[in-house]
């Protein structure tokens, strides 16, 4: 089944990685089969086990595990409409139906001709431009976004642009704005603003900012050639380390301490550039890697040169499809100058630079459920200790940092540690790309130093309520997975510390703003449904809790809620928050616990309103008693009220209040 020609593809990609090591090949060979398959058959899996040399199981495990991996065919062209939070309050519910009511066809089907497949889909890292969808050429396994489908005639245009053929002639993502007539949209400049002159997105909308000649003509690539050639690793370390910078992608650890773990004298290194941006509300990292990919390789060249590196990957998500073409070209354009490879700007130094492609699985976000992802595993995530800085990919010492905590790098040695913590405060320093998304009628990327109030980026970058007629009544303030802020938080500064005070955390920084018309119990139900969904099942708590607390949600939505179903979700979500194996597990609870403590009367009113009676609804707990398969007990079907802990036996033979 799997072809000369592809096992030639399937070979050169196995290569890239260290000799012994193939299996981390595993994602990039599956996707040469669905191209050619249009989804990964049973036969082409088993082949596949035998190049790598596993267990067909093995391969099966992995392609159970990852979303965008298909084990039936999808339709010519599979349309995903994001509902998520941040797309929901913007009208992604409603881009959804538009898409169903244009194709003839329910989410989760295809059409009679097989030519479209429709799904909804968790976040796709494009809050800033909802309601949106992507769109996979299932011929040749492109991925494109299509942004900003406020109506159903932006729909419709998006359908007729595919079924003439023409909605692949290009990646760059479309948008309505572009010429109905064109081949496809024009690379629309992304929302950004902020301080002035910005750094970090100082060249996201200049002409050609993606290729290798404006960015030298910016002066990029000095600063590397200069580091390599003068400053030792040791030294660049320590520079680090005083300038502060702290992580990007959600914890906030001080990126030179980490380099700092790093146990003498064993090698090799590895390190590994997180651009899996899965957390909700975030959309930073994307637009980077489409608009200024040589300034994360540069930044990449520095913290490789730091911690004494010859080997660097790139794990970046699988649905951005268009960010990865532009960092594989920029990759070549680097690699043919010679500031990768063999003698790094004539320096002696080897830097080589591996881009692998997830395939939709939040979880690798999570620093060990990537490396077990980037070792050719699912994507679950390990126990620590060990640290990945002691014992990481392959068991040698990595260092993982995000993309934007690696493009810091740069600008600190090439503007020194002293003028970065000109920027912030003392604990917070520099500045920070702002992901405004939600009910704000400027949503977009911000670059803006730590310390900036929170009303200052919603009311004057953001250009405050979406609708004049309804106030916004919450924040997230970094990421779907943080606790709320309420209106009187509004002007917390948005430092690592200010926001920890104010009872939730900066994370990602994603900034959802939520407004009056929207429902709290419809957010909670939509979060937690995320939650469950991506949740990797190697734990308990997680998997089990986050999919009982959407079911009680939906319950309440539903007409079906009672009032100790409040008291029910908190204490589920006492027990999933601290007590699950991953971070990722108790921050999926976060946000639903600081909702029924700061909204608990919107649940409560919906439950009075639908259900005053608090009727009892029946749903079995277990399947219904067979003699031939179950011990002799006296007990038939049974059903639980799960918003009480009230078990009612339908033979009435047993009663147990919790």
């Amino acid at each position: 089944m799997i072809t000369d020609v592809m096992r030639q593809e399937i070979g050169e990609i196995l290569a890239r990685y260290p000799e012994g090591r193939q299996r981390s090949g595993i994602l990039p060979a599956l996707y040469v089969v669905q191209r050619e398959f249009g989804f990964c058959p049973v036969e082409a899996q088993d082949e596949l086990a035998e190049i790598l040399g596993i267990a067909p199981a093995e391969v099966g495990a992995v392609v159970g595990f990852y979303n965008m991996l298909h084990e039936e065919p999808k339709g010519e062209y599979h349309i995903e409409v994001c509902t998520n939070v941040p797309c929901m309050l913007r009208g992604g519910n409603q881009c959804l139906h538009r898409f169903e009511s244009a194709l003839g066809i329910h989410h989760g089907e295809k059409t009679e001709d097989g030519q479209f497949a429709l799904d909804h889909m968790e976040c796709l890292g494009s809050c800033g431009t909802a309601p949106m969808a992507i769109v996979t050429d299932q011929k040749s396994g492109a991925i494109r976004y299509f942004e900003n489908l406020d109506s159903a005639e932006d729909v419709g245009r998006v359908i007729e642009l595919l079924k003439a053929g023409k909605g692949f002639a290009e990646l760059a993502r479309w948008t309505p704005q572009a010429d109905p007539e064109s081949e496809g949209a024009a690379d629309t400049p992304y929302r950004t603003g902020g301080m002035e002159p910005r750094y970090l997105m100082a060249r996201l909308n200049e002409p050609d900012s993606h290729k290798i000649g404006t960015y030298e003509a910016d002066g990029g690539y000095e600063t590397a050639r200069r580091v390599l050639g003068e400053v030792e690793p040791a030294d660049m370390v320590e520079q680090i380390k005083a300038s502060g910078i702290r992580g990007r992608g959600g914890a906030g650890f001080p990126t030179g301490i980490k380099w700092g773990f790093l146990p003498q004298g064993v090698f090799p290194r590895y390190l590994v550039v997180n651009a899996d941006e899965s957390e909700p509300g975030t959309f930073k990292d994307r637009i980077i890697m489409e608009y200024d990919p040589h300034q994360l390789i540069e930044g990449i060249i520095l913290s490789a040169h730091a911690i004494e590196s010859e080997k660097a990957f790139i794990y970046i998500r699988g649905e951005y499809y268009f960010a990865y073409t532009r960092m594989e070209a920029a990759l070549a354009e680097a690699s043919a100058k010679g500031y990768l490879g063999d003698n790094v700007f004539g320096s002696g130094k080897r830097l080589d630079v591996v881009l692998h492609r997830g395939a939709g699985a939040y979880e690798c976000g999570e620093e060990t459920a990537q490396l077990s992802s980037l070792e050719g595993y699912r994507g679950q995530p390990r126990l620590k200790p060990p640290f990945p800085a002691v014992e990481g990919l392959y068991a040698k010492p990595t260092i993982v940092n995000n993309v934007e905590s690696i493009c810091n790098v740069t600008h600190v040695m090439r503007h020194g540690v002293e003028w970065y913590k000109g920027f912030g405060t003392e604990r917070s320093p520099g500045m920070r790309i702002f992901c405004l998304s939600g009910n704000v009628k400027r949503p977009g990327l911000y670059e803006l130093p730590h310390a900036t109030p929170l009303s200052e980026l919603v009311d004057e970058y953001g250009g405050g309520p979406q609708d004049e007629g309804s106030a916004i009544k919450a924040i997230v303030p970094g990421g779907l997975s943080m606790k709320l802020l309420k209106p009187d938080q509004f002007d917390t500064p948005l430092d690592f510390e200010s926001v920890t005070e104010a009872g939730s955390l900066l994370g990602s920084a994603g900034v959802i703003a939520i407004d009056e018309r929207t429902s709290m119990v419809e957010v909670a139900r939509r979060t937690l449904g995320f939650y469950r969904e991506e949740s990797c099942g190697k734990c308990t708590p997680c998997r089990e809790g986050t999919a009982w607390l959407e079911k009680i949600l939906l319950r309440i939505e539903e007409g079906q809620g009672r009032g100790k179903d409040l008291e029910l979700m908190e204490y589920i979500a006492d027990n999933i928050a601290g007590k699950s194996f991953c971070p990722f597990g108790e921050a999926s609870v976060w946000g639903l616990q600081s909702n029924l403590l700061k909204y608990r009367e919107e649940f409560s009113a919906q439950i009075e309103s639908s259900n005053p009676d608090e009727v009892v609804p029946e749903l079995p707990i277990r399947p219904a008693y067979r003699p031939d398969v179950h011990e002799p007990s006296g007990l038939r079907d049974s059903t639980i009220a799960p918003s009480g802990g009230n078990i009612v036996l339908h033979d009435d033979l047993v009663s147990a209040d919790d």
